[in-house]
């Protein structure tokens, strides 16, 4: 080989074997009185790597993280409790449509007239929790309260005795869906329920019964699939709940309690 070739390439040796010698002082070295910053040169070169992510595929990686507030979704078979007013009468056909397409069970207990006092007083939902064991439950009450006088005092602690009824059972509260402005339901709602646990209901619109309050049976219909898709993205203890057909189904159990007097 040419002598001026194998000057060459001893050259270059030389050079790999110094850059190579750099990668070992991470802080830089100081070479009469040029300093060299070693680890981001040698990096910049090619020949080492610091592991680090792009920041691009970081705010993705972020992005995929479910924020913790929130549990992954939870795709087993539920006991379902379903506990609340005459709304029921509209909104659990078409949950029972949902469990029965996923494979949850689901039992459906209207008290009617019924209000946040009548359940936080009673223990009714202690009893049907020990007989029926569910592993998730829904409620909807305080349609019967929208007009209920310094509500936040009158009715803060019976809202927390369901909450403590409750327990540590995932669960979601469907909010009253006002046909009028409230005194305060809502707002009370809002400030003791888990987040991501209360659906809002007072700004959905709904096509109404004679009595001017309960939601016609396809709108009602409607209510439950809007609380379904706000589960997906929004709900604190998301469930297995693909969409079914349009249409009803009835629960597997039925209670019906009448109005308190």
């Amino acid at each position: 080989m040419n002598k001026s070739y194998w000057g060459l390439w001893i050259l270059l040796f030389v050079a790999l074997l110094f850059f190579g010698v750099l990668s070992f002082w991470q802080d830089g070295i100081n070479v009469g009185g040029l300093s060299i910053k070693t680890v981001s040169f040698t990096r910049d070169m090619g020949l080492v790597s610091d592991g680090a992510v792009p920041k691009e595929e970081n705010v993705k990686e972020e992005e995929q993280q479910p924020e913790s507030w929130r549990s992954p979704m939870d795709t087993t078979a539920k006991n379902i409790l379903f506990i609340g007013d005459s709304m029921l009468e509209g909104l659990a056909p078409r949950l029972a449509a949902y469990c029965d397409k996923n494979g949850h069970s689901l039992v459906e207990v209207i008290w009617y007239s019924s209000s946040t006092l009548c359940w936080g007083e009673s223990g009714r939902l202690t009893e049907l929790i020990n007989k029926y064991k569910p592993n998730y439950i829904f409620v909807c009450l305080g349609a019967n309260e929208l007009y209920v006088p310094d509500i936040k005092r009158a009715r803060r602690p019976f809202v927390r005795k369901i909450l403590a009824e409750i327990g540590d059972i995932p669960y979601v509260w469907i909010g009253p869906p006002n046909w009028d402005e409230d005194t305060g339901i809502n707002d009370l709602l809002t400030q003791e329920l888990g987040k991501g646990c209360f659906y809002y209901s007072a700004n959905d619109q709904f096509e109404r019964s004679r009595d001017g309050a309960h939601p016609k049976r396809a709108s009602a219909h409607k209510w439950m699939d809007r609380v379904v898709k706000w589960m997906e993205t929004e709900c604190a203890h998301p469930i297995r709940l693909i969409r079914p057909a349009d249409g009803i189904s009835r629960a597997t159990h039925i209670v019906i309690y009448q109005p308190p007097k």
